[in-house]
């Protein structure tokens, strides 16, 4: 396969987990756009879009692990879905491959 359509493809995967991520809260839906982003190849990408997505990686995932030292966590992730349940929105997205 293309390395450049992969790269797309990994892209348009991370934007639909973390839409659902913003969404609906589900953690599962930031785990795996967190996998996606882990998986681009930096030597194929622009280097202000890989910066990009290493600070997207890093925004989910101090939300998703939102107890610090103190035990206080970010009110925000705590909300409840909104629209969708997390299973529903994690069946709905197609994983690249």
């Amino acid at each position: 396969m293309d390395p450049t359509l992969e790269q797309t493809r990994l892209l348009a995967g991370v934007l639909a987990h973390v839409s659902c991520y913003l969404d609906t809260g589900c953690p599962r839906a930031a785990f795996q756009a967190g996998l996606l982003l882990r998986r681009l190849d930096a030597g194929i990408m622009d280097r202000e879009l890989m910066t990009s997505c290493e600070q997207l990686d890093q925004a989910i995932s101090r939300r998703r692990h939102p107890c610090g030292a103190g035990g206080t966590g970010d009110a925000s992730t705590s909300k409840p879905p909104r629209s969708r349940s997390s299973r529903a929105c994690a069946s709905a997205i197609p994983f690249p491959g």
